[in-house]
C-alpha cells in the first residue's frame, strides 16, 4: 500500500513595516497561502491514476489557480490500524446562524465549555486557513496544536475497496421527498434530511441527495480516524471551498452529522478543529494523526 498526498498553494505579497524612514519603502515577502489538499491509502496499480486525479483537482479547485502542486508518494513500511467508519446523518439546517446553535447544543452535550466552543468558532470563521487543523482543550479553550500557523493535518488513512463500494452504494441510495420541491444545484451539493432508498419506494415519489461524492467520503474517512483517538471528543469542520457550505460535526458519541448552510455562499473562510481532553497526550495525539497509517474496513 502507498501513501498519495497532494497539497496545492500559491503565493501572496505581505507587506512588513518600513524598515528605514529614509528608503521610504516597505519590505514584501512571498508567503504561501493554501489551495487545496487530497490523499489516500493505494495500491501501487493505482498510483498513476489518483495522482492525475489529485493534479486535476487542484489545477481546477473554486479557491483559485496554484503556484504550486506538491504530491508525496510514500510506500506504508507498517502495518495499518483498521477501524470502522462513523454512522452518517444529515441535519436541517438553512443559515449559519441556526448551524452555531446546532453545534453549541451538540458540543455543550458532550462537555465542552462555551470558552472552547467560543474559540473554536473564531478558528472556523477566521479568513486565514490553516492546511491543519486546531487543537482545543475542552475546558478551558486553550489552543494546543505545536505550530498554529499550520495546525496538526490529518494523514495517511484509506478505504478498503469493498467498504468504499458499499458506502456509495448507500449514499447513492439517501433519497428525500419529491413534495420538498425542486432542489437547486447549492441544494443537491448541501444536501437535506434524507433516508435510504426502501422496497416500494417509486421514483415519482422521492428526489436522490445526490451526496455520494468524494468530498463526502473524504471527510468521512477523516473524522472517523480521528474519533478513534480516545482524547478527541469531538470535531468540527466548515470546508474553505467558497463553492461548498455543507460543514459536519462528529464525535463517538452521535458519529458524523453533516450540517447545509453552515456559510454563506462564496464564503473563502473554513477551518477544522479537534476538541480533546484536558490530560490529552498531545505529542501521541499528533503523531497518530500526522503519521499512523489508518484503513477503514
Amino acid at each position: 500500500m502507498w501513501s498519495i498526498r497532494m497539497q496545492a498553494s500559491r503565493k501572496v505579497k505581505s507587506q512588513k513595516s518600513k524598515i528605514k524612514k529614509t528608503l521610504n519603502s516597505q519590505l514584501s515577502t512571498l508567503n504561501s497561502e493554501h489551495i487545496s489538499g487530497a490523499e489516500g491509502i493505494y495500491e501501487k496499480s493505482e498510483i498513476q491514476k489518483i495522482c492525475e486525479k489529485y493534479i486535476k483537482r487542484a489545477l481546477t479547485h473554486s479557491r483559485g489557480k496554484p503556484d504550486e502542486i506538491i504530491i508525496t508518494i510514500e510506500k506504508i513500511r507498517q502495518k495499518p490500524k483498521t477501524i470502522s467508519l462513523l454512522p452518517v446523518a444529515t441535519l436541517k439546517c438553512n443559515s449559519p446562524e441556526k448551524a452555531r446553535k446546532i453545534i453549541t447544543q451538540k458540543l455543550k452535550s458532550l462537555g465542552i465549555s462555551k470558552k472552547a466552543i467560543d474559540n473554536g468558532f473564531a478558528v472556523l470563521n477566521s479568513k486565514k486557513t490553516m492546511r491543519g487543523a486546531s487543537l482545543i482543550l475542552l475546558k478551558s479553550g486553550a489552543r494546543v496544536e505545536p505550530d498554529k500557523e499550520r495546525g496538526v493535518r490529518v494523514s495517511r488513512m484509506g478505504i478498503g475497496k469493498a467498504i468504499e463500494k458499499k458506502l456509495s452504494k448507500i449514499l447513492s441510495n439517501i433519497v428525500i421527498p419529491a413534495k420538498a420541491g425542486i432542489q437547486t444545484p447549492s441544494d443537491r451539493k448541501n444536501g437535506t434530511d434524507g433516508f435510504r432508498v426502501k422496497p416500494g419506494m417509486t421514483n415519482s415519489r422521492f428526489t436522490r441527495m445526490k451526496i455520494n461524492t468524494t468530498t463526502v467520503k473524504e471527510a468521512l474517512v477523516l473524522a472517523s480516524k480521528a474519533a478513534s483517538w480516545p482524547d478527541v471528543i469531538a470535531e468540527a469542520c466548515i470546508s474553505d471551498d467558497p463553492d461548498y457550505t455543507t460543514g459536519y460535526i462528529a464525535s463517538k458519541e452521535f458519529g458524523y452529522l453533516r450540517i447545509p448552510n453552515i456559510k454563506r455562499e462564496k464564503k473563502m473562510h473554513g477551518g477544522r478543529v479537534f476538541f480533546i481532553r484536558e490530560t490529552a497526550d498531545i505529542a501521541g495525539l499528533t503523531a497518530y494523526l500526522e503519521k499512523k497509517p489508518v484503513i477503514i474496513i
